[in-house]
C-alpha cells in the first residue's frame, strides 16, 4: 500500500510540475520581449523554484489551520502568512471585497 501511495504522489508531482511549466513558459513569453531568448533549463529552474516555494507555502498554511483547530485553510491563514507583506495583504483584502458581492449574488 505504501508503495502505491508513493507512486501516486510521484505521478501527481510530475503532473503539477508539467502544468506549472506550461503556465510559467506562457508568462515568460508574455513578459519578455521577443528578442530575449531563454532556454528550457531556465524554465526548468523557474519551475523548481516556484514548486518548492508553493510546497513551503502550502505546508505553512496547513500548519496555521491545524494550529487553529481547523482542517480547512481559510483566508485568515493566508493573512497570517502575509503578515509581513502589508501591500499583499491589502491587495488580497481588495480582491476579497470585490468578490464578496459576486459571491452573495451567486448564492441567491
Amino acid at each position: 500500500m505504501e508503495e502505491s501511495d508513493q507512486e501516486y504522489r510521484r505521478k501527481l508531482v510530475t503532473q503539477l510540475k508539467g502544468k506549472l511549466w506550461y503556465c510559467l513558459e506562457q508568462q515568460v513569453k508574455k513578459e519578455l520581449p521577443e528578442s530575449v531568448n531563454y532556454s528550457p533549463k531556465f524554465i526548468n529552474a523557474l519551475v523548481e523554484l516556484c514548486f518548492t516555494q508553493l510546497v513551503d507555502i502550502g505546508n505553512d498554511l496547513e500548519a496555521f489551520a491545524r494550529h487553529a483547530g481547523r482542517e480547512t485553510i481559510g483566508v485568515e491563514d493566508l493573512m497570517l502568512m502575509l503578515r509581513k507583506s502589508h501591500d499583499l495583504q491589502e491587495l488580497l483584502r481588495q480582491k476579497l471585497e470585490q468578490d464578496q458581492p459576486a459571491a452573495r449574488s451567486a448564492k441567491r
